[in-house]
């Protein structure tokens, strides 16, 4: 298994959030685990399957292939297979700051969205996304120059929303400001360039910015071609 680190904690907008690319190896496999951080896989290449809860074959099991997103609560424990002939990659956004369940799995809702309190009730969440299909995730569009298309979150903590935006070349998202979460955003393809307040920064794929509250912000796509990404938003307190 290959880990890039994309965006540390430390160097984040999103104070409470980290980026990684994770590649896993043709009959690779990531053994059942939970982690301390709520997690979101975006999936790019290969072909894989997750089990969730349990290990494979009692866990709850999902196929992963290009554009499947999965999310999941801390401390859900899951493993991941490489079934294909080439290299299962995908990007790893990881949120910090949630709580774990308290013993048993609980799908009872957490106490006040976006914030940690002392005896919270913590309910558990995994939601899986097949970002592209039209018929289970319908896109949004804003004009013709812009399609967003949810990414399904389950009771999430820290995770405010996560979306895949799609910008017409020539175009862009609108300038805007958040003063209530931080928002990092990974480049799937396309080239363009990132606007924080008065300055430009060129991105193409793999490229990754994270905002933080209060900056003035826009996406421009300065391609030939359609330029997608991945956005997710995060609560700071």
């Amino acid at each position: 298994m290959q880990i890039e680190q994309l965006l540390s904690y430390e160097a984040s907008g999103s104070k409470r959030t980290a980026v990684r690319t994770v590649t896993v190896p043709p009959g690779g496999h990531l053994p059942l685990a939970g982690h301390d951080e709520e997690r979101l896989y975006y999936i790019t290449d290969g072909r894989g399957i997750i089990s969730i809860y349990e290990e494979f074959p009692v866990g709850d099991m999902y196929e992963l292939r290009q554009d499947i997103s999965v999310f999941m609560t801390p401390g859900i424990e899951h493993e991941i297979f490489n079934i294909g002939d080439s290299p299962l990659r995908y990007i790893e956004f990881l949120v910090k700051g949630g709580v774990k369940p308290d013993g048993d799995l609980s799908w009872s809702a957490v106490t006040q969205r976006g914030v940690t309190v002392d005896k919270p009730q913590v309910g558990a969440g995994v939601a899986v996304t097949d970002v592209f299909d039209e018929a289970s995730n319908r896109s949004q569009r804003e004009g013709t120059h812009l399609t967003i298309r949810d990414v399904q979150l389950r009771r999430p903590q820290k995770f405010a929303n996560a979306e895949v935006l799609t910008i017409a070349p020539g175009r862009s998202t609108r300038l805007h400001t958040h003063f209530d979460t931080g928002e990092t955003s990974v480049i799937l393809y396309g080239e363009g360039e990132f606007i924080w307040d008065d300055k430009r920064i060129p991105c193409q794929a793999g490229s990754v910015v994270s905002y933080p509250i209060g900056v003035q912000r826009a996406v421009v796509n300065t391609g030939r071609f359609p330029m997608t990404y991945v956005l997710i938003a995060s609560f700071l307190d």
